[in-house]
């Protein structure tokens, strides 16, 4: 087998501590070849045929970015593997599948070559993208993520001061966010309410790395939908306000409703602005949005 791999490297991820000389030598340490592109290039996809393994090194957004473009990849063209190194302020993909953040993990990912096959979410009437790789929603999450966006931040913010300045946000808008109707059905299965906040989760975490669904795992072909009505409003503020408050990511309870998908989710809002992964798409709400599980669709080793 070629041991080529193709370094993707996004310089400006996080708190760039992960430099191009260091990144290459580790590679190559492992008895790969490599050849380095920045994601910030514009022809950083291009990748040569002796190819095998494809490295990201970033956060969330870089992933969703590589696996983009992996997936446009024609049927007939070889299929690549993927080793991540999480360089981000979130990385919420790679901390659900364990992936070390140190260049000696990553040595140690590639040595092992431990094979995961990951799914993927394909969605439907959803202008611009047809799948998501960690999770898309509607309701809290989108509005956190547009106000983060537009908030005008230092630019020598810390990746942990940069997620608690987001938990702070989120307990701001959901005090005062106004709930939408929502219909979805899961597996067949009804569900109606007043929703703050619907989220389809192929991970654990999402945003501000809050543990919505504790059990997700990308590779058990379910997805678990996250549901938190009006009347959970209350306790869901107070889960957020203890979770900043302790620092603690792994011990509270989160007050919502959790459930499992393992063929189609239909959902009909009003939502008209929704997220998938971290991009925010404008929908038209008379459309229902369909998601169906691809199993085993991309290659992965951690």
């Amino acid at each position: 087998m070629s041991k080529h791999a193709h370094l993707l490297h996004n310089p400006k991820a996080g708190d760039g501590d992960h430099l191009k000389e260091e990144l290459m030598q580790t590679i190559v340490s492992c008895g790969f070849t490599c050849e380095y592109a920045s994601t910030k290039t514009k022809d950083w996809g291009r990748m040569k045929t002796k190819t095998t393994l494809v490295i990201v090194a970033g956060g969330d957004g870089t992933v969703r970015q590589v696996m983009k473009k992996l997936l446009a990849r024609r049927i007939l063209d070889k299929r690549l593997t993927v080793a991540l190194l999480p360089a981000g302020t979130a990385n919420n993909f790679a901390k659900t599948l364990g992936a070390p953040p140190a260049l000696a993990g990553l040595s140690r990912t590639i040595t092992r070559w431990n094979l995961k096959k990951i799914d993927i979410g394909a969605l439907r009437n959803v202008p611009n993208t047809k799948f998501f790789l960690e999770g898309m929603g509607m309701g809290l999450l989108p509005k956190l993520i547009k106000e983060m966006k537009e908030a005008d931040r230092p630019e020598e913010e810390t990746a942990e001061e940069e997620l608690d300045t987001a938990l702070g946000k989120l307990i701001e808008i959901t005090a005062h966010y106004t709930p939408k109707r929502a219909k979805i059905l899961i597996d067949g299965v009804e569900y109606e309410d007043d929703y703050l906040l619907v989220e389809v989760l192929n991970i654990k975490s999402v945003g501000p790395n809050l543990k919505l669904a504790p059990q997700a795992d990308p590779t058990d072909g379910i997805f678990q939908v996250a549901l938190l009505r009006e009347s959970d409003r209350e306790a869901f503020v107070n889960y957020l306000r203890r979770l900043k408050d302790s620092g603690s990511r792994k011990r509270l309870k989160v007050p919502l409703q959790l459930v499992d998908a393992t063929k189609e989710i239909i959902i009909r809002c009003d939502n008209r602005l929704i997220h998938v992964d971290d991009e925010l798409i404008d929908v038209k709400k008379q459309r229902p949005i369909k998601v169906e599980i691809r199993v085993g669709i991309m290659d992965m080793i951690v």
